[in-house]
């Protein structure tokens, strides 16, 4: 994936403003963008297709992040940052959330992992219910 793929991404106007009119921004807001898919689908024990196109699509949005992030629009960017994961980890699955230290899944109140459903049995001295 290139800078000028990306530019379609976004508003002639609004690339110029989030970059500055310097590509080497882009440049660097999609290297981190790589970095982060590649770090974050290693965890599931593969290497990254970035030719895949629903890895593409997450990339891509990473990248908005970085760039948005980069001009300081963080309410703007952080929606970004959440469909970048998800998309992930729709295609991965939570081993995308799991902490390298520990096996464990993230602790991040944001993190969306399987449910978890507990059902306890009734009882015959329940009120009547069983």
């Amino acid at each position: 994936m290139t800078v000028a793929e990306l530019k379609q991404e976004l508003k002639a106007y609004n690339y110029e403003t989030l970059t500055g009119g310097d590509d080497s921004v882009a440049e660097r807001c999609l290297q981190k963008a790589e970095l982060w898919v590649r770090a974050k689908v290693r965890k599931c024990g593969v290497e990254p297709d970035l030719n895949d196109e629903i890895v593409k699509e997450a990339l891509k949005k990473r990248f908005l992040y970085e760039l948005y992030s980069y001009a300081e629009n963080e309410d703007i960017a952080k929606d970004k940052k959440h469909d970048a994961i998800d998309i992930l980890r729709s295609y991965y699955g939570n081993c995308v959330d799991k902490d390298s230290a520990t096996g464990q899944q993230g602790g991040s109140a944001t993190v969306k992992g399987d449910p978890v459903v507990h059902v306890k049995p009734g009882s015959d001295g329940w009120k009547g219910f069983k």
